[in-house]
């Protein structure tokens, strides 16, 4: 071994060996962030391979899982479900199945207080995503019909921010801002009879015309019933979607959004990229 070393100096030897460690540091970092998931940074983190529990899960009748693909592994068992759509009567193209989980800032700046808009690759409608500067709040928002009667929802999400990349995943009744979040959905250009603002994970709709909150049957679609482990795959697992706002680039990230009906006192999903 020693003689085989000789053979070469040793600044080189150095050099290749910083070298290496310096391209094995860059792929470890390019696997963390390219993660196309997001979860309640609040009682979840990530490992590097699962997203795991890390506190109770707060009180609200659905709990925020897992955003993305992959497995679940459950300490107690639970229902798992994902959001289908907005309202529970409305038909399947309406906002929900295929949302943002992932919003990766290709260049430019994060586009907030302006609305980002994409076609969904699923539904083939338009859909938007409103970020709140200098708060961790948004808005996704769509279309959804009823009866022939065409309306207008969004749900309020919380956002965060690592490095480049928006991580996105639903926030509670509780946190929820009507007068904010109406103001946005009314001016989101889309048409509709009503304007509605769905806290999804309380079953809890705002009328932002006629004001008030009130109960309603939100879609959500059973996954497994009293599980320990379930599948997390939708077919497609995911689509990118990249879109230009004002001088920035983005990639949007989209898939199911899961949750459970109860805290199963530990989690873990495994993350996977298809």
């Amino acid at each position: 071994m020693r003689r085989g070393l000789a053979r070469f100096p040793l600044p080189l030897v150095f050099a290749i060996v910083m070298g290496v460690g310096a391209t094995m540091y860059m792929i470890l970092q390019i696997n963390i962030v390219s993660v196309s998931a997001s979860w309640d940074s609040r009682y979840a983190a990530f490992n590097g391979t699962h997203v795991y529990q890390t506190s109770p899960m707060p009180d609200t009748p659905y709990k925020t899982l897992y955003l993305g693909y992959g497995t679940a592994y459950f300490k107690n068992p639970v229902n798992v479900y994902y959001l289908r759509k907005v309202y529970a009567g409305g038909e399947d193209v309406d906002l929900g199945r295929y949302l943002p989980v992932v919003l990766i800032v290709e260049s430019g700046s994060l586009p907030a207080d302006t609305y980002i808009t994409w076609t969904d690759p699923y539904s083939g409608r338009t859909r938007k995503l409103y970020l709140v500067s200098g708060a961790n709040r948004g808005y996704v928002i769509g279309q959804y019909h009823w009866y022939g009667i065409l309306s207008v929802a969004g749900i309020p999400v919380y956002y965060r921010v690592v490095g480049n990349v928006v991580h996105i995943y639903p926030m509670e009744r509780s946190a929820f801002n009507p007068s904010e979040g109406c103001q946005i959905l009314l001016n989101s250009g889309f048409y509709g009879n009503w304007y509605d603002m769905y806290a999804i994970l309380d079953n809890v709709v705002h009328d932002c015309l006629g004001g008030g909150s009130f109960g309603v049957p939100v879609g959500w679609e059973l996954v497994a019933s009293s599980a320990t482990m379930a599948e997390l795959k939708p077919s497609p697992t995911h689509y990118t979607v990249t879109v230009d706002v004002g001088n920035s680039r983005v990639t949007i990230m989209l898939s199911y959004w899961y949750a459970v009906n109860r805290d199963p006192g530990f989690f873990a999903v495994k993350v996977e990229s298809n």
